[in-house]
Protein backbone atom coordinates (compact mmCIF):
# COMPACT_ATOMS: atom_id res chain seq x y z
CA UNK A 1 0.00 0.00 0.00
CA UNK A 2 2.88 2.44 0.90
CA UNK A 3 4.88 1.78 -2.51
CA UNK A 4 1.27 2.16 -4.51
CA UNK A 5 0.99 5.44 -2.14
CA UNK A 6 4.33 6.66 -3.27
CA UNK A 7 4.08 5.94 -7.00
CA UNK A 8 1.16 8.07 -7.34
CA UNK A 9 2.74 10.93 -5.85
CA UNK A 10 5.73 10.34 -7.74
CA UNK A 11 3.57 10.54 -10.87
CA UNK A 12 1.36 13.49 -9.56
CA UNK A 13 4.07 15.83 -7.80
CA UNK A 14 7.23 17.91 -9.37
CA UNK A 15 7.68 21.29 -10.87
CA UNK A 16 4.51 20.99 -12.63
CA UNK A 17 1.87 19.87 -10.39
CA UNK A 18 -0.72 16.85 -11.78
CA UNK A 19 -4.05 17.14 -9.92
CA UNK A 20 -5.80 13.72 -8.98
CA UNK A 21 -8.09 14.04 -11.37
CA UNK A 22 -5.84 14.23 -14.12
CA UNK A 23 -4.46 11.25 -13.33
CA UNK A 24 -6.88 9.54 -13.54
CA UNK A 25 -8.21 10.92 -16.83
CA UNK A 26 -4.70 9.86 -17.84
CA UNK A 27 -4.69 6.09 -16.68
CA UNK A 28 -8.23 5.92 -18.49
CA UNK A 29 -6.12 7.09 -21.89
CA UNK A 30 -7.87 10.43 -22.11
CA UNK A 31 -5.24 13.23 -21.06
CA UNK A 32 -4.39 16.49 -22.66
CA UNK A 33 -0.83 16.48 -24.48
CA UNK A 34 0.45 18.76 -21.68
CA UNK A 35 -0.58 15.70 -18.96
CA UNK A 36 0.43 13.07 -21.63
CA UNK A 37 4.02 14.36 -22.10
CA UNK A 38 4.65 14.62 -18.49
CA UNK A 39 3.52 11.28 -17.02
CA UNK A 40 4.35 9.11 -19.55
CA UNK A 41 7.58 10.62 -20.75
CA UNK A 42 9.47 12.03 -17.73
CA UNK A 43 7.37 10.90 -14.66
CA UNK A 44 6.77 6.79 -15.40
CA UNK A 45 9.98 5.90 -16.86
CA UNK A 46 11.95 7.79 -13.51
CA UNK A 47 9.25 5.99 -11.28
CA UNK A 48 9.79 3.03 -12.72
CA UNK A 49 13.62 2.84 -12.83
CA UNK A 50 13.71 4.28 -8.62
CA UNK A 51 11.40 0.93 -7.91
CA UNK A 52 13.71 -1.23 -9.54
CA UNK A 53 16.66 0.27 -8.16
CA UNK A 54 15.62 0.26 -5.00
CA UNK A 55 14.58 -3.21 -4.66
CA UNK A 56 17.70 -4.45 -6.81
CA UNK A 57 20.01 -3.04 -4.43
CA UNK A 58 18.06 -4.36 -1.46
CA UNK A 59 17.65 -7.85 -2.78
CA UNK A 60 21.65 -7.04 -3.88
CA UNK A 61 22.36 -6.37 -0.42
CA UNK A 62 20.71 -8.70 1.28
CA UNK A 63 21.93 -11.61 -0.83
CA UNK A 64 25.87 -10.31 -0.40
CA UNK A 65 25.14 -10.13 3.18
CA UNK A 66 23.88 -13.67 3.82
CA UNK A 67 26.71 -14.81 1.29
CA UNK A 68 29.39 -13.28 3.23
CA UNK A 69 27.79 -13.49 6.51
CA UNK A 70 28.78 -9.86 6.92
CA UNK A 71 26.30 -7.41 8.02
CA UNK A 72 27.92 -4.98 5.54
CA UNK A 73 28.44 -6.05 2.73
CA UNK A 74 26.33 -5.07 -0.11
CA UNK A 75 26.61 -5.11 -3.80
CA UNK A 76 29.73 -3.33 -4.81
CA UNK A 77 31.80 -4.88 -2.26
CA UNK A 78 33.35 -7.16 -5.35
CA UNK A 79 33.63 -3.68 -7.72
CA UNK A 80 30.28 -4.11 -9.38
CA UNK A 81 29.76 -0.36 -8.96
CA UNK A 82 33.28 0.87 -9.19
CA UNK A 83 32.86 -0.68 -12.68
CA UNK A 84 30.27 0.47 -13.90
CA UNK A 85 31.68 4.18 -12.50
CA UNK A 86 34.50 3.14 -14.20
CA UNK A 87 32.96 2.61 -17.58
CA UNK A 88 30.61 5.71 -17.14
CA UNK A 89 33.14 7.77 -16.37
CA UNK A 90 35.28 6.25 -18.82
CA UNK A 91 32.58 7.02 -21.94
CA UNK A 92 32.27 10.39 -20.85
CA UNK A 93 35.98 11.11 -21.03
CA UNK A 94 36.22 9.96 -24.47
CA UNK A 95 33.50 12.66 -25.29
CA UNK A 96 30.53 10.29 -25.32
CA UNK A 97 27.06 12.64 -24.44
CA UNK A 98 24.90 9.55 -25.28
CA UNK A 99 22.75 8.29 -21.92
CA UNK A 100 22.32 4.82 -23.85
CA UNK A 101 26.03 4.49 -24.87
CA UNK A 102 27.24 5.81 -21.38
CA UNK A 103 25.11 3.23 -19.64
CA UNK A 104 25.97 0.35 -22.15
CA UNK A 105 30.04 1.45 -21.10
CA UNK A 106 29.16 0.91 -17.07
CA UNK A 107 27.10 -2.38 -17.63
CA UNK A 108 30.66 -3.55 -19.39
CA UNK A 109 32.64 -2.47 -16.86
CA UNK A 110 30.76 -3.79 -13.94
CA UNK A 111 30.96 -7.07 -15.78
CA UNK A 112 34.80 -6.80 -15.99
CA UNK A 113 35.49 -5.22 -12.76
CA UNK A 114 33.37 -8.32 -11.17
CA UNK A 115 34.85 -11.06 -13.36
CA UNK A 116 38.51 -10.06 -12.46
CA UNK A 117 37.46 -10.21 -8.88
CA UNK A 118 36.81 -13.66 -9.08
CA UNK A 119 39.63 -14.89 -11.36
CA UNK A 120 41.66 -13.11 -8.73
CA UNK A 121 39.78 -14.35 -5.83
CA UNK A 122 39.85 -18.54 -7.18
CA UNK A 123 42.52 -19.63 -5.32
CA UNK A 124 41.44 -18.77 -2.04
CA UNK A 125 38.92 -20.95 -0.49
CA UNK A 126 35.45 -19.21 0.54
CA UNK A 127 34.53 -16.25 -0.10
CA UNK A 128 37.15 -14.38 1.50
CA UNK A 129 39.20 -14.40 -1.66
CA UNK A 130 36.42 -12.29 -3.12
CA UNK A 131 36.08 -10.05 -0.62
CA UNK A 132 39.54 -9.03 -0.83
CA UNK A 133 40.01 -8.64 -4.40
CA UNK A 134 36.88 -6.24 -4.33
CA UNK A 135 38.71 -3.87 -1.69
CA UNK A 136 41.47 -3.89 -4.12
CA UNK A 137 39.80 -3.85 -7.15
CA UNK A 138 36.91 -0.64 -6.01
CA UNK A 139 40.57 1.33 -4.64
CA UNK A 140 42.13 0.70 -8.20
CA UNK A 141 38.95 1.63 -9.80
CA UNK A 142 38.60 4.40 -8.05
CA UNK A 143 42.14 5.78 -8.48
CA UNK A 144 41.71 5.73 -12.70
CA UNK A 145 38.38 7.38 -11.98
CA UNK A 146 40.80 10.05 -10.15
CA UNK A 147 43.01 9.99 -12.96
CA UNK A 148 40.51 10.58 -15.91
CA UNK A 149 38.84 13.43 -13.61
CA UNK A 150 42.14 15.17 -13.59
CA UNK A 151 42.27 15.29 -17.30
CA UNK A 152 38.83 15.71 -17.79
CA UNK A 153 37.19 19.05 -19.20
CA UNK A 154 34.96 21.48 -17.17
CA UNK A 155 31.92 20.36 -19.07
CA UNK A 156 33.24 16.55 -19.10
CA UNK A 157 33.89 16.67 -14.86
CA UNK A 158 30.37 18.47 -14.52
CA UNK A 159 28.77 15.73 -16.64
CA UNK A 160 30.59 13.28 -14.11
CA UNK A 161 29.73 14.79 -11.21
CA UNK A 162 26.19 14.72 -11.70
CA UNK A 163 26.25 11.49 -13.10
CA UNK A 164 28.24 9.88 -9.72
CA UNK A 165 25.18 11.63 -7.65
CA UNK A 166 22.62 9.96 -8.85
CA UNK A 167 19.58 10.47 -10.96
CA UNK A 168 16.93 8.87 -12.40
CA UNK A 169 16.12 10.44 -15.19
CA UNK A 170 18.91 9.77 -17.19
CA UNK A 171 17.46 6.24 -18.67
CA UNK A 172 15.76 6.19 -22.11
CA UNK A 173 12.09 4.67 -22.49
CA UNK A 174 13.66 1.60 -24.01
CA UNK A 175 16.31 0.77 -21.47
CA UNK A 176 13.29 1.28 -18.72
CA UNK A 177 11.10 -1.49 -20.55
CA UNK A 178 14.03 -3.39 -21.13
CA UNK A 179 14.80 -3.76 -17.19
CA UNK A 180 11.18 -4.23 -16.57
CA UNK A 181 11.31 -7.30 -17.54
CA UNK A 182 15.27 -8.15 -16.81
CA UNK A 183 15.12 -6.98 -13.31
CA UNK A 184 12.12 -8.72 -12.39
CA UNK A 185 12.77 -11.72 -13.67
CA UNK A 186 16.20 -11.69 -11.88
CA UNK A 187 15.11 -10.92 -8.83
CA UNK A 188 12.65 -14.24 -8.96
CA UNK A 189 15.37 -16.49 -9.89
CA UNK A 190 17.26 -15.50 -6.90
CA UNK A 191 14.36 -15.93 -4.85
CA UNK A 192 13.97 -19.26 -5.88
CA UNK A 193 17.29 -19.54 -4.29
CA UNK A 194 15.61 -18.48 -0.90
CA UNK A 195 16.04 -22.28 0.73
CA UNK A 196 19.90 -22.40 -0.06
CA UNK A 197 20.69 -18.69 1.29
CA UNK A 198 18.82 -19.89 4.47
CA UNK A 199 21.41 -22.73 4.61
CA UNK A 200 24.54 -20.82 4.02
CA UNK A 201 23.63 -18.66 7.55
CA UNK A 202 25.16 -21.83 9.88
CA UNK A 203 28.12 -22.15 7.52
CA UNK A 204 29.32 -23.02 4.63
CA UNK A 205 30.15 -26.44 5.66
CA UNK A 206 27.39 -27.44 7.15
CA UNK A 207 25.28 -25.86 4.53
CA UNK A 208 26.87 -28.24 1.80
CA UNK A 209 26.09 -31.20 4.32
CA UNK A 210 22.52 -30.55 3.24
CA UNK A 211 23.18 -30.64 -0.12
CA UNK A 212 24.01 -26.73 -1.33
CA UNK A 213 26.57 -26.70 -3.92
CA UNK A 214 28.42 -24.20 -1.78
CA UNK A 215 30.77 -22.67 -4.66
CA UNK A 216 28.16 -22.81 -7.81
CA UNK A 217 25.89 -21.19 -5.04
CA UNK A 218 28.62 -18.06 -5.35
CA UNK A 219 28.78 -18.29 -8.53
CA UNK A 220 25.48 -17.40 -9.49
CA UNK A 221 24.51 -15.08 -6.74
CA UNK A 222 28.02 -13.18 -7.67
CA UNK A 223 27.32 -12.98 -11.43
CA UNK A 224 23.41 -12.25 -10.76
CA UNK A 225 24.49 -9.64 -8.85
CA UNK A 226 26.62 -8.35 -11.88
CA UNK A 227 24.13 -8.61 -14.59
CA UNK A 228 21.05 -6.97 -12.29
CA UNK A 229 22.79 -4.26 -10.58
CA UNK A 230 25.45 -3.48 -13.10
CA UNK A 231 22.78 -1.71 -15.61
CA UNK A 232 21.21 0.35 -13.13
CA UNK A 233 24.49 1.56 -11.73
CA UNK A 234 25.46 2.43 -14.89
CA UNK A 235 22.11 4.61 -15.97
CA UNK A 236 21.43 6.19 -12.41
CA UNK A 237 24.55 6.43 -10.88
CA UNK A 238 25.91 5.26 -7.42
CA UNK A 239 23.03 5.12 -4.71
CA UNK A 240 24.83 4.45 -1.79
CA UNK A 241 23.39 2.84 1.71
CA UNK A 242 20.18 1.33 0.51
CA UNK A 243 21.61 -2.43 -0.24
CA UNK A 244 23.42 -1.65 3.26
CA UNK A 245 20.72 -0.48 5.50
CA UNK A 246 17.26 -1.77 4.10
CA UNK A 247 17.72 -5.67 4.39
CA UNK A 248 19.37 -4.60 8.05
CA UNK A 249 15.93 -3.17 8.61
CA UNK A 250 14.47 -5.88 7.69
CA UNK A 251 16.11 -8.35 8.99
CA UNK A 252 15.90 -7.05 12.60
CA UNK A 253 11.70 -6.26 12.20
CA UNK A 254 10.99 -9.41 9.73
CA UNK A 255 13.78 -11.50 11.05
CA UNK A 256 16.34 -14.02 8.68
CA UNK A 257 14.14 -16.14 6.64
CA UNK A 258 14.85 -15.63 2.91
CA UNK A 259 11.55 -16.76 2.14
CA UNK A 260 10.31 -13.19 3.57
CA UNK A 261 13.34 -11.42 3.86
CA UNK A 262 13.90 -11.09 0.06
CA UNK A 263 10.56 -10.16 -1.26
CA UNK A 264 9.98 -7.47 1.84
CA UNK A 265 13.93 -6.44 1.15
CA UNK A 266 13.07 -5.42 -2.16
CA UNK A 267 9.54 -3.37 -1.28
CA UNK A 268 11.18 -1.49 1.27
CA UNK A 269 14.33 -0.65 -0.87
CA UNK A 270 11.58 0.58 -4.03
CA UNK A 271 10.18 2.79 -1.17
CA UNK A 272 13.46 4.16 0.25
CA UNK A 273 14.76 5.01 -3.61
CA UNK A 274 11.52 6.21 -4.69
CA UNK A 275 10.54 8.59 -1.45
CA UNK A 276 14.23 10.01 -2.23
CA UNK A 277 13.46 10.66 -5.68
CA UNK A 278 10.60 12.66 -5.18
CA UNK A 279 11.97 14.34 -1.74
CA UNK A 280 15.08 15.32 -4.43
CA UNK A 281 12.62 16.58 -7.32
CA UNK A 282 10.63 18.54 -4.59
CA UNK A 283 13.49 20.19 -2.25
CA UNK A 284 14.46 22.72 -5.00
CA UNK A 285 12.06 22.86 -7.58
CA UNK A 286 12.21 23.66 -9.96
CA UNK A 287 15.76 22.61 -9.53
CA UNK A 288 16.79 18.85 -8.73
CA UNK A 289 18.83 17.55 -6.23
CA UNK A 290 20.65 14.87 -7.02
CA UNK A 291 19.06 11.57 -5.64
CA UNK A 292 22.54 10.06 -4.12
CA UNK A 293 22.70 13.57 -1.70
CA UNK A 294 19.28 12.89 -0.62
CA UNK A 295 19.95 9.23 0.50
CA UNK A 296 23.57 9.89 1.80
CA UNK A 297 21.65 12.28 4.50
CA UNK A 298 19.87 10.37 5.85
CA UNK A 299 21.62 7.06 5.39
CA UNK A 300 24.85 8.02 7.14
CA UNK A 301 23.28 8.63 10.43
CA UNK A 302 21.24 5.71 10.18
CA UNK A 303 24.55 3.65 9.62
CA UNK A 304 25.80 5.49 12.27
CA UNK A 305 23.26 4.31 14.52
CA UNK A 306 22.92 0.55 13.56
CA UNK A 307 27.03 0.82 14.34
CA UNK A 308 25.56 1.43 18.31
CA UNK A 309 23.18 -1.18 18.17
CA UNK A 310 24.81 -4.31 16.18
CA UNK A 311 22.08 -6.85 14.96
CA UNK A 312 22.10 -9.89 17.31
Amino acid sequence: MALGLLVAVSLATGPVTIPARALMTWLAGQADSQTQLVLSELRLPRTIMAVLSGATLAVGGAVMQSLFRNPLAEPGLVGVSAGAALGAVGAMALGVTSYLLVGAAGFVGALLATALAWQFARGWPGSAGLLLAGVAINALVFSLISMLVAFASDTQIRSMTFWSLGSMSRAPWTVVLVLSVWIPAGLWWIYRRWSSLNALLIGEVQAGHVGVNVSVLRVSLIVAMAVLVGPLVAFTGAISFVGLLVPQFVRRVFGSDHRQLLPLAAVFGAIVVLAADIVARLLLAPAELPIGVVVSLVGAPAFLWLLRRPLA
